[in-house]
């Protein structure tokens, strides 16, 4: 089944059968800090004008904000060309019930992590929420993409990247909604807590996407997809560190806060550096995949 897979990685299949790759992953995290950003500048002013309630019943409306962007910008151009994506909704539904079923409860029934993590210094934040969430978040989130999409519906690499991020946002929703029910925020707050949850999913996703790429299409070491999900999950921890650290606090245990400026750049600079560290990784395995297969077609952007 591997080789088969290969041989369609590697086919003239040209670019415009399937629809882009990374640009709509890149517009959508640009357009979700840029409303953060937004709301966190005017976070003062609207304070002053609407009632707390009203903002807490409103919050709810930004929930929606990242699968709006999610349908617009990745799900509907996928019907629009030769070869779409199809599973990519089924994927978002499931990992949204593990997150629910499964996530969830672990988290906030069984290592409680929001009674003790918050208390700790940095470092042991980091590697608990690593430990806790992360790893919670990556294996739930790589189940849904074995069980639905891999490798039977893998055609080329950009595949488990595009159905990774559609798990993201799956998973993500659910997180969102969890802490909107649990803090009734503000509208800064919570679009700086959409933000936080969209971030640690992305960036976790996205390492576990180039995992199973490697896994499905090259000649990757034993160890190759453990690692990756190794590393989700230690993105998952810096990026719940950061921005809880950050926006209502220090990064140590002494003090107290309200800086959500500083957890939104953190939160930006977390995003786009694994954009960025995945996308290298990305186009050097592709470099690597059309040395060796000099016939190969070279996936979207």
């Amino acid at each position: 089944m591997y080789d088969d897979i290969r041989s369609l990685n590697h086919s003239d299949e040209p670019d415009s059968a399937h629809a882009p790759i990374w640009r709509p992953i890149v517009f959508q995290a640009a357009g979700l800090a840029g409303f953060t950003l937004l709301l966190v500048l005017a976070g003062a002013s609207i304070s002053a004008v609407a009632p707390r309630e009203f903002q807490g019943e409103t919050a709810w409306a930004l929930v929606a904000l990242p699968l709006a962007l999610w349908l617009f910008l990745s799900l509907r151009p996928e019907f629009r060309v030769a070869r779409p994506r199809r599973p990519l909704l089924g994927v978002a539904v499931a990992s949204a019930l593990l997150a629910s079923a499964i996530g969830l409860p672990l988290l906030e029934d069984f290592f409680r992590v929001d009674q003790w993590l918050p208390l700790e210094s940095v470092v042991q934040r980091l590697i608990g929420y690593s430990l806790t969430a992360g790893m919670i978040d990556a294996c739930l989130k790589f189940l849904a993409l074995r069980y639905i999409v891999y490798p039977q519906s893998f055609r080329q690499r950009g595949d488990a990247v595009v159905y990774a991020f559609a798990g993201a946002l799956g998973y993500s929703l659910v997180m969102s909604l969890m802490s909107i029910a649990r803090i009734q925020p503000t509208w800064d707050t919570a679009a700086i807590t959409l933000l936080t949850h969209f971030t640690a999913q992305v960036a976790s996703s996205l390492f576990i996407a180039l995992g199973l790429a490697e896994s499905c299409f090259g000649d990757a070491y034993p160890l190759t997809l453990p690692l990756h999900v190794v590393a989700a999950a230690l993105f998952t921890g810096l990026a719940l560190t950061l921005a809880g650290g950050l926006q209502s606090g220090t990064l140590t245990t002494a003090g107290a806060f309200d800086r959500p400026l500083f957890a939104l750049g953190a939160l930006v600079a977390v995003l786009f550096l694994c954009l960025s560290l995945t996308y290298f990784l990305y186009n050097n395995s592709e470099r690597r995949e059309r040395e060796a297969y000099p016939g190969g077609g070279r996936d979207g952007i």
